[in-house]
């Protein structure tokens, strides 16, 4: 009697362990939503409060939607001025008092490029004034990234990286300048090179075009084409998940294979003329469990989604650190 207790509880107490086994496994898998916000260049400008209404919808849903992490894709104010990024500033610390982690990548307007009372190009060598970021990198000092890990230059982060760990995955964002330099672009690569169980975001304002097309030039004052960052780097490593861009066009995306045999999905999101930006935040939602990505533009503004092709899902993505179901 005595040892068919003892089997009894063993039994039970291997069911309960398997139990929360199981409860572990689909609590690390479980799917989480990271919001990104387009350019907000004409908001911050223009209309603030739509600007504002983005960051307490992000606040206010960061429980309920399961958001690590806030990413921006560049053009964060229109003119390089004090009073634009005081408003930036001040929507951002939004994020910083619920303790939401962000990264912001750097457009062409958050730099001395564009003057301080328009967004013209400022006197002087377009280029060089391209790679002064010091108001930027004032107003959010490298103290405001807490998911920042390392950076390029020291006290910038115009190119930098970030960790954090959702889904059950490691999760790496890599911000790369706009139109980089050769440099940063080699940093990157080591920096994607150490971190080979790491999910890689590459993050950078000009990526693709309207059409979906991969950038084939400076810009006119850039330094290296995005198909070259490409080619030299996104292409190149083995754990580039996705990519995420800006500065023109609306909403397009695309699926590419890397020279490795890895999907690199890459979208665009850039509203910045139609209606300031309508407020619109991207949110995809990964899900290693389906192994889906979904993406919406929703703006808490309107309280309204967008129907058109802004919405996609891809579906059987290889997220790096998956176990494989057999």
């Amino acid at each position: 009697m005595k040892r068919k207790m003892v089997c009894t509880y063993k039994a039970h107490f291997i069911a309960f362990a398997l139990l929360c086994f199981f409860i572990a496994q689909a609590a690390l898998a479980q799917k989480f939503v990271v919001a990104i916000l387009p350019d907000t260049q004409c908001e911050v400008n223009y209309n603030p409060a739509m600007f504002t209404s983005q960051m307490k919808w992000i606040a206010d849903k960061k429980d309920s939607l399961n958001i690590p992490i806030v990413l921006h894709v560049g053009d964060l104010v229109d003119f390089n001025s004090t009073d634009q990024y005081d408003r930036a500033s001040e929507g951002f610390k939004i994020l910083d008092n619920v303790r939401v982690p962000y990264a912001i990548t750097l457009g062409n307007h958050d730099t001395g490029a564009v003057g301080e009372h328009s967004g013209s190009a400022a006197l002087g060598n377009v280029n060089a004034n391209l790679r002064n970021t010091d108001r930027f990198n004032t107003y959010f000092p490298v103290k405001r990234f807490t998911a920042q890990k390392g950076r390029f230059e020291k006290n910038k982060s115009d190119n930098a990286f970030y960790t954090f760990k959702a889904g059950g995955l490691n999760w790496l964002v890599l911000t790369l300048e706009f139109c980089s330099r050769q440099a940063p672009v080699e940093w990157a690569s080591q920096i994607i090179t150490k971190h080979p169980k790491h999910n890689v975001i590459v993050l950078t304002h000009y990526h693709l075009n309207a059409k979906g097309i991969i950038g084939q030039d400076n810009a006119g004052y850039g330094d290296l084409s995005p198909q070259k960052v490409y080619d030299q780097l996104i292409k190149q490593s083995a754990n580039v998940r996705i990519v995420l861009s800006g500065h023109t066009g609306s909403s397009v995306h695309r699926d590419d294979i890397g020279l490795k045999g890895n999907h690199i999905y890459q979208i665009l999101q850039d509203y910045q003329g139609e209606d300031n930006g309508g407020g619109f935040i991207r949110l995809l939602e990964i899900d290693p469990g389906s192994k889906t990505m979904s993406a919406k533009m929703y703006s808490p503004f309107y309280n309204r989604t967008k129907t058109d092709s802004s919405q996609f899902s891809f579906t059987g993505v290889d997220f790096v650190g998956q176990k494989v179901k057999n």
